[in-house]
């Protein structure tokens, strides 16, 4: 094995760089990982753009990747070199209370995931580096059918299986998808699997042929549609039972008011830069008995969940994957990232 390693790092806005320095050694409740993929997702684009500006740099970034574990600590039981795995960024302590209840990774009471520099000078997670370090407890098995790109969605596709699981959704219930990006269409397709009957909203004429592709038939674009009468059509005179938002944009939150019916659950799946605006009146909250329900991160549970739908291939990410750019191209990754349309691009490492 070579001394030094390899890895992605944002450095100002609109600015990423490969850096270098050794290849971390390891503890013996420890593996080492050899990634092989990371995609860029949004949150790590819109701090390249300068968006989020609470985000520190140098940024060692990298959260949506897979790899092969090369190197086991003397106490680890499960896993073996070879393996492919991902590793849970949330890295909760799996002792705590919260932990025990099977909650939201980021109510343990020792979470460890926000940012502090590490003895090279970086924050992040080191995903988009060629080596990665991880507690076994923190790391999930996927198929080895899975290309590692694919793979690299079971962090994404756990967050949205936790927004699905606080949804309650039920088999049969009439749900309405706002917006489907990556995370719209991943919301859209894990609905499905749950058993909804799913209605999607987009504007965009890429996104839209995505959709048909994936087997959806009730679309609506809203700048070519009656979007309030073709849902309507829909949904056969009934309510919507559930939306979700799945784009950060102040129109997304406008168009759920205008088709919200009553007794209708609504998650906010994404966060938008800058924040979006949405005139809300509490009282059609109270009368409409509405639910308004937040999402963000996942528990242990979901991880699991994810591998498994997506070893399967019950989950379909193969459209998800816009490009394919190795490391030295890692400027040119984030310019194709963060232009409009795109899904995941994926830095081979």
């Amino acid at each position: 094995m070579e001394d030094n390693m390899k890895f992605g790092v944002i450095v100002s806005d609109k600015r990423a760089e490969v850096h270098e320095h050794e290849i971390f050694s390891i503890k013996a409740s420890e593996v080492l990982v050899q990634n092989k993929a990371c995609n860029i997702c949004t949150t790590n684009y819109q701090q390249w753009l300068g968006l989020r500006h609470h985000q520190p740099t140098p940024m060692a970034f990298g959260h949506e990747n897979s790899g092969i574990i090369v190197e086991v600590g003397s106490e680890v039981q499960d896993f073996k070199v070879g393996d492919h795995v991902v590793i849970n960024i949330y890295q909760p302590c799996l002792e705590c209370s919260n932990c025990r209840k099977g909650k939201n990774s980021l109510l343990c009471e020792k979470i460890s995931i926000f940012m502090k520099k590490d003895k090279y000078g970086y924050y992040g997670f080191y995903g988009c580096g060629q080596y990665q370090v991880a507690q076994s407890k923190h790391v999930f098995k996927v198929s080895k059918n899975l290309l590692f790109e694919e793979a690299g969605f079971c962090e994404p596709l756990a967050t949205v299986l936790h927004g699905i699981h606080r949804l309650k959704i039920q088999v049969g219930e009439r749900i309405l998808v706002i917006g489907v990006g990556t995370m719209g269409l991943l919301n859209a397709q894990a609905a499905r699997c749950f058993g909804a009957d799913v209605i999607v909203s987009e504007i965009s004429k890429k996104k839209l042929k995505a959709v048909k592709n994936l087997g959806f038939k009730k679309i609506i674009n809203p700048t070519k549609d009656n979007y309030v009468e073709k849902i309507k059509e829909y949904i056969n005179g009934k309510g919507l039972d559930a939306i979700i938002i799945a784009v950060g944009a102040s129109r997304a939150y406008d168009q759920a008011l205008e088709v919200v019916s009553k007794e209708c659950r609504i998650l906010i799946f994404a966060a938008g830069y800058p924040i979006p605006k949405w005139n809300l009146d509490p009282n059609s909250v109270h009368y409409n008995l509405w639910e308004i329900i937040g999402t963000y991160g996942c528990s242990t549970a979901d991880y699991q969940e994810a591998s498994e739908l997506l070893g399967s291939k019950t989950i379909n990410v193969t459209p998800l994957i816009e490009d394919r750019l190795t490391l030295r191209d890692i400027q040119k990754a984030f310019e194709k990232a963060a232009s409009p349309n795109s899904y995941r691009v994926s830095v081979i490492v």
